[in-house]
Order: C-alpha cells, then sequence, then structure tokens
C-alpha cells in the first residue's frame, strides 16, 4: 500500500481533494474486504477492511497513502471516523455470530486520545454487534505511546470488542505490550513470514523465530495470526509453527462486496 503520492510530491493537493470528498460524504472513498482463514481448514474466520480510494485520475489509491493526504489537510479525524461507521454498517448488516471484521485504528487515533469516543460514536450509529468487530492497534503507535495503547485497548474491552496488536515484530517486537494489553490476537508483519521455505539456514532461523511469537502469542492468551501469505510452502510453514489464522493473496486479494471467499482449499 502506498508511497506512491509522498514520492511524487502530490501529497498537499491530494489532501485538498480528500478534504473535499470527506465534506461530501467520501464518495470515491470504499473498503475493501480480505479474508482471514482458519489454518487448518482455511475456511474464512473474518475479514479485514481495508481503505481505498478510487482517484478519479491516479486510479485506486491504499491506505498509507490516503492517510498521509488526510493527516496534510488536518482531517485524519473525519478520515477515521469515515472507516470506523462506514465499516461497522457493514458488519451490522452480516448475521451475528457470523465472521468477524477487522479494521485498523490509525497511529493519529491511538496518539491523539480520539478513537475511544469515535468507536462509541460509530457503535451507537450503527447499532452493530461489537462482538462481530476486531480493532487492530499498530505495533509502531502501542510502542510509542503503551499508555495511551493501554487505555484505548481497555476502552474498546469495555465496549465489547476484541483488540489485535498488528504488525507484530516489525520494530522489534514490543514484548512489553505483550504483557501490559490482553490482546485478543496478534497479528505478524510480513517480515517475520518471510523466508519460511527451504532447507537452509536462513529458512530454519525464520521458522524459529515464527514458531517462538506464535509460542508467546499463545502463552499471553492470544490467536497467531499471520499476514502476508503467498504460496503453499508458506502456508504449510506457518502451519506447522501452529500459526491459528492466515491472511495474504494465497488465501484471498482484498475485494468489495461483503463476503469474498478464499480462493483456495
Amino acid at each position: 500500500m502506498g508511497g506512491m503520492v509522498a514520492e511524487s510530491g502530490e501529497v498537499t493537493g491530494l489532501g485538498a481533494e480528500l478534504a473535499a470528498t470527506l465534506a461530501a460524504g467520501g464518495a470515491g472513498l470504499r473498503l475493501d474486504l480480505q479474508p482471514v482463514c482458519a489454518a487448518a481448514s482455511l475456511v474464512p474466520v473474518g475479514y479485514e477492511a481495508l481503505l481505498r480510494w478510487d482517484h478519479p485520475d491516479l486510479g485506486p489509491l491504499g491506505a498509507l497513502d490516503v492517510l498521509a493526504a488526510a493527516e496534510a489537510a488536518g482531517r485524519g479525524v473525519a478520515l477515521d471516523a469515515w472507516v470506523m461507521v462506514n465499516a461497522f454498517r457493514l458488519r451490522a448488516a452480516w448475521p451475528r455470530g457470523g465472521p468477524w471484521l477487522a479494521v485498523n485504528v490509525s497511529a493519529s487515533g491511538i496518539l491523539g486520545g480520539h478513537a475511544a469516543p469515535m468507536v462509541r460514536a460509530a457503535l451507537q450509529a450503527t447499532g452493530v454487534d461489537p462482538r462481530g468487530l476486531v480493532l487492530e492497534l499498530p505495533e509502531a503507535a502501542v510502542v510509542r505511546d503503551l499508555g495511551a495503547a493501554r487505555a484505548l485497548a481497555a476502552h474498546l474491552r469495555a465496549f465489547g470488542i476484541a483488540v489485535a496488536l498488528d504488525d507484530f515484530g516489525g520494530a522489534l517486537g514490543p514484548a512489553r505490550a505483550l504483557r501490559d494489553i490482553p490482546f485478543a490476537s496478534v497479528k505478524l508483519d510480513p517480515a517475520l513470514t518471510a523466508d519460511l521455505e527451504g532447507e537452509g539456514p536462513v529458512a530454519a532461523r525464520a521458522r524459529a523465530a515464527v514458531a517462538a511469537v506464535v509460542d508467546l502469542a499463545h502463552a499471553m492468551g492470544a490467536i497467531a495470526v499471520a499476514e502476508g501469505v503467498e504460496c503453499a510452502g508458506q502456508m504449510q510453514a506457518l502451519r506447522a509453527a501452529g500459526c491459528d489464522a492466515l491472511q495474504g493473496w494465497l488465501l484471498g486479494r482484498p475485494g468489495a462486496g461483503p463476503l469474498p471467499q478464499p480462493q483456495i482449499r
């Protein structure tokens, strides 16, 4: 996701366009869904909502570019609110007890303190069953302000929403966060789940690292979800390491629609 806008120096101009888009109700913004599948059966147990912006000139922009444009225009809070309300509304239309829907909380939402009241407002506006939601907190923001992340996680659990630690391992791994915050799931960063295939020393160390992280997640009472799964050998290694769920292009690419299905069995 992202990078193109920041590299082309168009962030400021896009920020003004995005501000106008949000003021008009968010036309052109959408949420694609990517399945998260049980490692053993490959049956979807949940979906992650991924923000996209269908820009009239640049085409589809990913979440990182959209967030950069929003921050440049001072509209980060408004963008977070749009994501929350629309994701919650989508989950409210699904059957109770069905797959969960994971929604990303931005770093600014955690560090700025506006995420908890925003989630409360979105719950009230949509009537969604909070038990069908997972809110993902990015590792970088958790490490930066553990106190703010702990407070937000406590609010979310009080609402009845499960909390996940996203991108674990991308910044050396916040072991203290796992100790201090009872996450329901830990999502392994794609950097951890790469290089798992083969018989050489690099692959052996990669598999050992993943197994250690999975064991740590389980010891803390969380399930382990592997992101970035792109090939069968990688999937087999993650299963062998004890991963509970898998997410990546091998299982299903992000797409529009209420319940995209995995592409393999």
